[in-house]
């Protein structure tokens, strides 16, 4: 059976950009049969063939706003990585399509953000943040035990 990717990514060295691997420690720590768990400090090209393997993706990081912690789920669609088939910049959309360029296929994915309070330099998450990083490892994590994760059922849990 193809696993459930989670790609918790960001830099754990600048404050709330460490959301993203947080959650990722975190679910990992719950260790959910089916689930594939990888951190990253940002997309790079190597994760296509994970991708190419998985029935379904969640791309999780923080990101600027007005709103410290609010939590947004979006549904990753395939971006053009151009004529020659690469790009240095890798967002999550690029990295589906660079799976299925290479490999045939990629998997329906979401993007889930939580908006920062800092990106200031240090290791340390806000209040507002780790608290989000428990509300969406709690919805991630039962829907997949659930065997119910998709992008509808996400945007629910965590509204």
């Amino acid at each position: 059976m193809q696993p459930i990717l989670i790609i918790g990514y960001g830099n754990s060295l600048r404050g709330d950009d460490g959301f993203g691997p947080l959650v990722g420690r975190l679910l990992e720590e719950r260790g959910i049969p089916g689930v594939e768990v990888i951190i990253a400090h940002q997309l790079n090209p190597e994760l296509a063939a994970s991708l190419a393997e998985a029935r379904f993706a969640v791309f999780i990081d923080a990101t600027e706003g007005n709103a410290p912690g609010a939590i947004a789920v979006t549904s990753v669609e395939l971006r053009d990585i151009g004529p020659s088939g690469t790009t240095h910049h890798f967002e999550p959309g690029t990295l589906l399509a660079l799976a299925k360029f290479v490999y045939g296929r990629a998997p329906e994915a979401v993007l889930i953000t939580a908006v920062a309070r800092s990106f200031e330099h240090g290791t340390e998450i806000s209040p507002e943040m780790r608290e989000a990083a428990r509300t969406v490892v709690d919805a991630v994590a039962n829907l997949a035990a659930s065997d119910r994760l998709d992008y509808e059922t996400l945007r629910e849990a965590l509204r």
